[in-house]
């Protein structure tokens, strides 16, 4: 069973001043992480984005592992970032939670964080989108990725599909019902909308209805 994790942080709706607050930060990022920050990206990331770039990451591993870990509670500190570099598109890294070690790649604008992690390094099956949207309100901004979403599958799969959560909160697509094999993540903070899916073509030609659509 694969999965998928992503966040996005809207950077005009952090709290710069908070953010720089030892009290708020140490439950975010460990002192080891404050430690990489001083050596390695003091002159490259402001350090409230490096918080919050460290917090996109983890919120990422934790949407991930949850389909593995239903009781898995979200304590960033609990969770360990490694050898993050720039690649010159990417923040690259590795998250590591427990005995699990996932894969990161984050993009930072000028205008939001957005991250993504995998179980490989390799990042060729998982699938993103950004969107930009009007509304702040949880619910319009639940329905724009959705519908984000689904014109971009509507351009691999031409059927009518639904997306819904499933018992244990995450989101599924579903074909006449029947759950296809594309783990999907939902994100949204401020003005801005994502998904992140993991495509899968072993796991999708062995879907015996749509084998053929690959």
């Amino acid at each position: 069973m694969n999965s998928a994790g992503n966040d996005i942080v809207a950077l005009a709706a952090i709290d710069v001043a908070r953010t720089r607050q030892p009290q708020f930060y140490s439950r975010i990022i460990t002192p080891a992480e404050q430690e990489l920050y001083s050596l390695n990206f003091k002159d490259q990331l402001a350090f409230e984005h490096f918080v919050w770039l460290a917090w996109s990451v983890k919120e990422s591993a934790y949407k991930f592992l949850k389909r593995f870990e239903p009781q898995l509670v979200f304590s960033p500190t609990r969770m360990v970032t490694s050898g993050l570099h720039f690649t010159g598109e990417y923040f690259e890294g590795t998250i590591r939670s427990g005995d699990r070690l996932l894969y990161s790649q984050s993009l930072i604008s000028k205008e939001y964080i957005f991250s993504m992690v995998n179980r490989e390094k390799d990042f060729s099956d998982v699938c993103f989108e950004i969107g930009q949207v009007d509304s702040i309100e949880p619910e319009d901004q639940s329905i724009a990725v959705r519908e984000l979403l689904v014109r971009k599958l509507s351009q691999i799969y031409p059927e009518s599909l639904q997306i819904v959560k499933n018992s244990n909160g995450w989101p599924v697509i579903l074909d006449n019902g029947e759950e296809l094999p594309i783990p999907v993540s939902f994100t949204h903070h401020g003005h801005f909308v994502a998904y992140t899916y993991h495509l899968s073509l072993t796991s999708w030609k062995a879907y015996p209805h749509h084998a053929e659509v690959l």
